[in-house]
């Protein structure tokens, strides 16, 4: 989902940091000359490759570096209360690329490249983050630059859904499946279009902003101020809100207890949930089983609107996938043509939190390739 094309009308110039960034990055060890001349190459040709793949989240920040076959060699994992700033996010992510090319050195490896996950809209063509969801303060925010003027490698940014979704065609669930959408289920919905083994942007590059697409006009409100949005009514907030309005409900005082006693606001809500839909608790069964009709439809739309036959469900809510799965997969079937039903499929996710970190990595691969 990053922004490929040119700014739209009206937009502010990116925001560059300052250039003492680029005059600490002359002073590190080893020159930029080699990176300047052949960005696509290792300097150190008797070392093996790895790359620095990066997963920011709305909680963590975590860095890992992985060999060519997408091994995990090392890892880290610091709080996103750490970068709320985006100079902060500079400050800390120059010092730990520092650290992991140690490391790497250690083992005779060498830093091919740093691939970064951002969560919201991200220019990958040109390295800005527009906004995003977990960092208001980011607005049009040249990252890359930055970055890229305190590191002796290539940096490539993109935004976390997408690489995510390149993760799980890579080495996940999509392993065998050229095209395929990346729905994650969290707090909201995000989402990575594979076609044919890459990244689909879009002829603007916000393809895969699937959890704003309407599937009911008297909904509840959307995060864009639009009723009945998938993420709406398919991710962790819409899971509260049917919560709530059970327990309003005229018929509250046939729910179970343990329905009624839940705090829609818990942030242990879903777990809570999941434990009482496993534990047979049909008023939890039943508020899973509207999530995943909920989930069904918006699939079934995207599948006739662009002709992908083929799902991938991640994100934290992806735990539950039991809960709901048959009714995610029954609501999505019966509302295509009969004939594509059969071909219509809704998997899990396999690689969890580490599909961003595998994704990264690949992206590195295909960038740095000879």
């Amino acid at each position: 989902m990053g922004f490929h094309g040119d700014p739209p009308p009206g937009s502010r110039e990116p925001f560059h940091f300052p250039s003492v960034l680029a005059s600490t990055a002359r002073h590190r060890k080893g020159s930029l000359k080699a990176l300047e001349l052949f960005p696509h190459r290792c300097p150190t040709a008797l070392m093996s490759e790895a790359t620095l793949s990066v997963d920011l989240g709305g909680t963590s920040l975590r860095l890992a570096l992985l060999d060519k076959e997408g091994e995990i060699l090392a890892q880290q994992t610091l709080s996103s209360d750490l970068v709320r700033e985006a100079q902060d996010l500079i400050r800390v992510l120059s010092q730990e690329a520092e650290l992991f090319r140690f490391r790497a050195e250690k083992i005779d490896r060498e830093i091919r490249g740093m691939a970064l996950g951002i969560p919201g809209l991200v220019d990958s063509k040109h390295g800005i983050v527009l906004q995003s969801p977990h960092f208001p303060a980011w607005r049009d925010v040249a990252l890359r630059e930055a970055l890229q003027n305190n590191l002796p490698f290539p940096v490539l940014m993109e935004n976390d859904a997408n690489q995510a979704a390149l993760g799980e065609a890579w080495k996940g669930a999509g392993r065998e499946w050229p095209s395929f959408i990346l729905l994650t289920l969290g707090t909201g919905i995000g989402g990575g279009i594979i076609l044919d083994g890459k990244i689909f942007h879009g002829p603007n590059g916000f393809a895969g902003e699937v959890g704003h697409i309407v599937i009911d006009r008297q909904g509840p409100p959307g995060a864009l101020g639009s009723r009945g949005t998938l993420e709406s009514l398919a991710s962790q907030s819409g899971l509260r809100l049917q919560l709530k309005n059970l327990q309003e409900s005229p018929s509250a005082p046939s729910i179970s207890h343990e329905i009624l006693a839940l705090d829609p606001n818990d942030s242990e809500l879903p777990k809570k949930l999941f434990e009482l839909g496993q534990g047979g608790n049909p008023d939890a069964i039943s508020l899973w089983e509207q999530f995943g009709s909920s989930l069904g439809c918006g699939i079934v739309s995207l599948s006739l609107a662009f002709g992908f036959q083929r799902f991938v469900i991640g994100g934290g809510l992806s735990a539950a996938w039991a809960l709901f799965a048959n009714a995610c997969r029954r609501e999505a079937q019966g509302r295509t043509y009969p004939s594509l039903a059969p071909r219509l499929e809704v998997i899990p996710a396999k690689l969890g939190n580490e599909a961003g970190l595998l994704g990264g990595a690949r992206a590195v691969q295909a960038f740095t390739l000879p």
